[in-house]
Formats: C-alpha cells, sequence, structure tokens
C-alpha cells in the first residue's frame, strides 16, 4: 500500500502546474486596427531561396524589442510547387509557388492580447504553408512578398486550437547584398533548432490575424490527494 501512494505522490508531483490556456479570441496586428504586436522575419538559407530545408523565423517586433510577444521558429520548407509563372522572354513577371514547411514551434507571452493565466504557452505547429510571389525584371528578382497560413497545438493543452493567417509578409533584403542587419530575428537551422551563421533574407510581418479557441487543460479533471487516498484504504 505505500508502495503504490509513494507512486501516486510521484506521478502527481510530475503533473505541470498550468493555470489555464490563453484567452479564446480573433487577435489582428495593430497595422490592421488589432492590439497584437506585428513583426519581422528570417529564412536561413540551405544553399538557395526557397530550397528544402530552409529554415523560417518570425519574431513580434514593437520598434525597440524583437519576440517580447511571440516567436515563431523552426518550420523548415519540406517541398514547394509553382503555381503561376509569367515571366516572359524579357525577363519581366511574376512566379508564384505553394510552399509547404513542416515543424517548428510557437511561443506566446501572456502579456500578448490572448492574455492567459500562465507565463507564457509553447505550441507545436502542425501545418504551415507559403503562397510566395517573386517579381521579376530583366530576370532579377525585385520584390517577394508572402501569405502565410499555419495551425498549432499548445504543450499541455488539447486539440488544434490555434490558427494564423498572415496576408502580408515583404521580403526587404538578403545576404546576396550585404549581412543581416540589427534588429531582425537571427537565422535558425531547423536541424538543431538553433541559432546559426550563414545566407538568407529577411524582412517584415504584417497583416496578421491569430485566432485562438477551445483549448483545453489535458486531463483537466483533477482530484484531491485525499480523494486519491481514499481509493486505497482497507
Amino acid at each position: 500500500m505505500k508502495a503504490v501512494i509513494v507512486i501516486l505522490l510521484s506521478v502527481l508531483a510530475s503533473v505541470p502546474a498550468l493555470a489555464g490556456p490563453p484567452n479564446n479570441g480573433t487577435y489582428k496586428s495593430t497595422d490592421i486596427g488589432g492590439s497584437m504586436l506585428p513583426g519581422r522575419y528570417s529564412e536561413y538559407w540551405f544553399g538557395t531561396p526557397l530550397a528544402v530545408n530552409n529554415t523560417l523565423n518570425e519574431q513580434s517586433w514593437d520598434g525597440a524589442t524583437l519576440g517580447s510577444e511571440w516567436h515563431w521558429y523552426c518550420p523548415w520548407i519540406q517541398s514547394k510547387v509553382l503555381l503561376v509563372n509569367t515571366v516572359n522572354g524579357a525577363g519581366n513577371g511574376q512566379k508564384i509557388w505553394r510552399v509547404t514547411y513542416t515543424g517548428g514551434y510557437c511561443w506566446l507571452s501572456n502579456t500578448g492580447p490572448w492574455g492567459g493565466t500562465d507565463p507564457s504557452y509553447l505550441a507545436n505547429i502542425n501545418t504551415w504553408v507559403a503562397i510566395v510571389t517573386e517579381t521579376y525584371a530583366a530576370f532579377v528578382e525585385v520584390g517577394t512578398v508572402r501569405n502565410h497560413n499555419a495551425t498549432a497545438t499548445f504543450t499541455n493543452y488539447n486539440l488544434e486550437c490555434m490558427s494564423l493567417d498572415v496576408t502580408n509578409i515583404e521580403k526587404l533584403g538578403d545576404t546576396t547584398d550585404g549581412p543581416l542587419p540589427a534588429n531582425f530575428p537571427v537565422f535558425w537551422d531547423w536541424f538543431v533548432c538553433a541559432p546559426t551563421a550563414g545566407s538568407g533574407e529577411w524582412g517584415d510581418v504584417d497583416a496578421i490575424t491569430f485566432i485562438i479557441t477551445g483549448c483545453e487543460t489535458v486531463g483537466a479533471e483533477t482530484k484531491s490527494w485525499g480523494a486519491v487516498k481514499s481509493l486505497y484504504r482497507d
């Protein structure tokens, strides 16, 4: 009997102390009239733009500090499909790609508009798809914009209760023109999910719509220690 109680104590001690999930709601970035911070991004290149294994890193930006409110990091490119190619014989036009990422994480501070009673939240990214539009002049890429859609499940909370839609991600530069500037997210390598040196691109993340709905604590039903003991009384 004592052995059983000791085991139960160990199990109870190992359960994380979760106060509650982030609040349900639809949150928009301040550039489109909401209260959520917009952000900045970098994408580490494994050789070339949009190559398999290129790794994304996006962080909130308040004009002075990166990542104080949210951080989405380590999804890497799994595949890409060319949807449209209007580049003509003079090298002018557009290429539109559907790019599928895999893996990665989402971190939220409870100081964001979603609040919540845990200090912060970590989520595993389930899906991440980008539509990337490249504009060319004389066969030279002169501008790139992206739309991102993603879903995720918070650690220790059930269901896929987070979705993300970003409709204006604008590339501002890449390492063919110079090094990564200060105040942009550092390059990350998905293989170790950590910062790395190398080549890549960077830009702004605007027009964010972030939806949280239906998050519940895993194993939300709890029992007092007295109730547990009563199950094992002779």
